[in-house]
């Protein structure tokens, strides 16, 4: 028996609109060439390749969750499917209707991850408000959660503060080290780490790479969202296509070994047709969590 951990695409086109948002400038990006697959098309998929699945715990991305389109497919999807457990993170300043909704189906949450985005909110009153506020209701309906920070040096001490805070109030409260991986901009005011800094750093993002979003003691199905929608890749970090949703394909024999130097990348267990191409600049080697 194996355990799973989906990364599941829940916006197509991702918002990008949010006031807070570091990515907001591409929202106008049009990603003309979709392959969008269906709720359907993931069971077909799970029932054929995961059959020794003992656990499967989906993460939603691609936007925000709790914005009303987003939660109507994550109803969708749970009412469509039985085994999967549910990871969330909202930037926590949604309407609370739409975290009242969850309660329906409280057993299968395995938590709610609220981002305060302290950069961005911590001068709006309203906005600050609205986050507490969901916080609070959210632990009153019984269902897991913590709050997250993203560290910048220049509110470190904010940050501490708001911890302790929290932590007070018996709620988890997790640091964040600010990865600032966003093509053609420059976070490097935001990542002057001093050694101490890395301490504060909880276990759960002590991972290599810029964005790996694979989970240690899980097999991953990282699931791509936009314009290669349903293509499974092994590692966000290197962009190799080991199986598709909607085709239900995948090769779960895949090994991967990262050269630095030479910018390569040698693949074993997947057959040659459908090893995807390596794009350096966009997916950063380094230690995957799942190998």
């Amino acid at each position: 028996m194996a355990k799973y951990f989906v990364a599941y695409p829940i916006s197509y086109d991702c918002n990008l609109r949010c006031d807070y948002c570091f990515h907001r400038e591409h929202h106008e990006n049009n990603y003309a060439e979709k392959r969008i697959f269906t709720v359907s098309d993931w069971c077909r998929f799970r029932d054929t390749h995961l059959k020794d699945a003992e656990d499967i715990l989906v993460h939603f991305h691609g936007g925000e969750t709790f914005l009303p389109t987003n939660i109507n497919t994550i109803c969708s999807f749970m009412r469509q499917t039985t085994m999967e457990r549910v990871d969330f993170l909202t930037n926590g300043i949604q309407d609370p209707k739409h975290y009242r909704r969850m309660l329906e189906f409280n057993d299968r949450i395995h938590r709610i991850g609220f981002t305060f985005h302290r950069k961005m909110i911590r001068d709006v009153p309203q906005l600050v408000e609205a986050f507490e506020r969901n916080v609070y209701m959210v632990r009153d309906m019984g269902i897991p959660l913590y709050v997250k920070e993203l560290l910048f040096v220049d509110l470190r001490d904010e940050t501490l503060e708001a911890k302790r805070r929290w932590e007070s109030e018996g709620i988890q409260f997790k640091i964040q080290d600010f990865k600032g991986y966003d093509r053609g901009r420059d976070f490097a005011e935001f990542q002057r780490y001093e050694a101490r800094d890395y301490l504060y750093i909880d276990s759960e993002y002590k991972r290599g790479g810029a964005y790996c979003a694979c989970v240690k003691g899980y097999k991953n199905i990282l699931i791509r969202g936009h314009w290669n929608d349903g293509d499974v890749l092994a590692c966000f970090e290197d962009g190799t296509v080991v199986g598709n949703i909607q085709q239900n394909w995948y090769h779960p024999g895949y090994k991967v070994y990262k050269d630095f130097d030479k910018g390569r990348i040698d693949v074993i267990g997947v057959p040659k047709l459908y090893r995807g191409t390596y794009d350096r600049d966009l997916y950063k080697p380094g230690q995957c969590g799942s190998n």
